[in-house]
């Protein structure tokens, strides 16, 4: 009886050591992205850098995809205005080559988010708001003033509709929905999009997007809030040129969306508005490393900034090593961060009780108040500076044609404005 008790022991032992043996390793492999990023934390005692231990599939690759209805993704304003950064850092090696412009003007136009509109249509109501305008040859801006224009004023009743109808927008002091001639508001749209320096395909490629977008929301009827300013003549001739143009996917005017950067890919429609339309995938865009002005761009924030916006928007208390705060779990689109960690919680409530999902975009739109340029960023902190500094690639929500990348696709690579079009929204047609 004795030996048959100490072999049913050893057995019970033996099955339980089994047991937390078994779990112990899948407990293990289950956390190896946090180990990691825990083992890449503590190599460094100064400085510590954020990184993704895997990179996930989207889950709509390889899916079937059915073209949706009218869907309204709520893009209006998504984006702070963009500025032209000079420091671009570009690969060991590379040879700047010149940029083509057939304009005198600076080679990029900052735009501002109430820049100057078009108010009336005599001199009394001038538009007084300024317009900053940085070239590329200078760091420095010039203040300019921009007036109402001599066509006809986009909220004026009277004014013609003109050849190619008519098109309804809300902008920053319209007090409303304004309709008027679509030349007329699209150069406008245009001219506060881009300004008047980009090559003429990028910016007949913009007209063409923004007329399509602003004709799927007048079909369906609503009015997109756009930014307007005076247009110059090279804006209103490439509109003129393409006027009425628009872009179709199996014969349906398309969700046409833009910002002002991609970062080495566009975002999709399904991972940044959580809706699959088959021609607002991700697609790589080579030229964005290489020209792109929104490409590596630094923003730097205190530890204590950081925990300030932190506990502000989520309520979660920042503690501890701050080098610790951030971990990034996966990434969406190739680039994009996806599912993020602060201070080890990967959602929060917010103040209307709805649990929120911390991602890329929610640190970037919620979190940092529009204070990061894009979804897209890595992230490192210095204790000895106790700053953090975040990489970003692109500007905006990047979806849809990149003002920036249709640019150099038109001057580096020669594409017109169709190709563009199609290299930003695949599967569709220009007509």
């Amino acid at each position: 009886m004795r030996k048959a008790a100490f072999v049913e022991i050893t057995v019970s032992l033996l099955i339980a050591l089994a047991y937390v043996y078994l779990f112990g390793v899948v407990g293990t492999v289950e956390r190896m992205p946090q180990v990691i990023e825990e083992e890449t934390a503590s190599t460094d005692e100064t400085t510590t850098t954020t990184t993704a231990a895997t990179e996930t599939t989207p889950e709509y690759a390889g899916e079937t995809v059915t073209f949706p209805s009218y869907t309204s993704l709520d893009v209006s304003n998504p984006d702070k205005p963009f500025t032209v950064n000079q420091a671009v850092t570009y690969p060991a090696g590379h040879t700047e080559p010149p940029i083509v412009t057939t304009d005198e003007s600076a080679a990029a136009t900052t735009t501002t988010e109430d820049d100057s509109y078009v108010i009336g249509g005599n001199e009394e109501s001038t538009t007084t708001t300024t317009a900053a305008t940085t070239t590329t040859e200078a760091t420095t801006t010039t203040p300019q003033t921009t007036t109402a224009s001599e066509e006809a004023p986009l909220d004026d009743p009277n004014a013609g509709t003109g050849e190619h109808g008519t098109l309804t927008v809300y902008y920053t002091g319209s007090g409303g929905n304004v309709t008027g001639d679509a030349v007329d508001i699209l150069s406008q749209v245009v001219m506060g999009e881009i300004g008047g320096s980009f090559d003429e395909e990028a910016i007949k490629a913009q007209a063409i997007a923004a007329y399509t977008y602003i004709k799927y929301y007048n079909d369906n009827g609503n009015a997109p809030y756009v930014a307007v300013r005076t247009p110059n003549d090279k804006v209103r001739r490439c509109v003129s040129e393409v006027i009425g143009k628009a872009v179709y996917y199996n014969g349906t005017i398309i969700q046409a969306v833009y910002g002002a950067s991609s970062a080495g890919y566009t975002a999709s429609s399904l991972n940044v508005w959580g809706v699959d339309y088959p021609y607002l995938k991700s697609t790589k865009c080579e030229l964005d490393a290489l020209y792109d002005p929104n490409y590596g761009v630094k923003t730097t924030f205190t530890s204590n900034e950081i925990k300030n916006y932190v506990k502000n928007a989520t309520g979660i208390v920042l503690e501890g090593d701050p080098g610790n705060w951030f971990a990034i779990k996966e990434y969406v689109d190739n680039v994009y961060v996806g599912t993020l960690s602060i201070g080890g919680h990967t959602t929060y409530t917010n103040s209307s009780g709805k649990t929120v999902n911390i991602t890329g975009r929610v640190l970037r739109e919620q979190i940092m108040n529009y204070n990061l340029r894009s979804a897209c960023f890595e992230i490192t902190y210095s204790a000895d500076t106790d700053k953090f500094t975040f990489t970003t690639y692109g500007y905006g929500h990047g979806v849809g044609l990149s003002q920036h990348g249709a640019n150099n696709l038109a001057t580096y690579w020669g594409y017109d404005y169709r190709q563009i079009l199609q290299f930003y929204y695949p599967g569709t047609e220009i007509r």
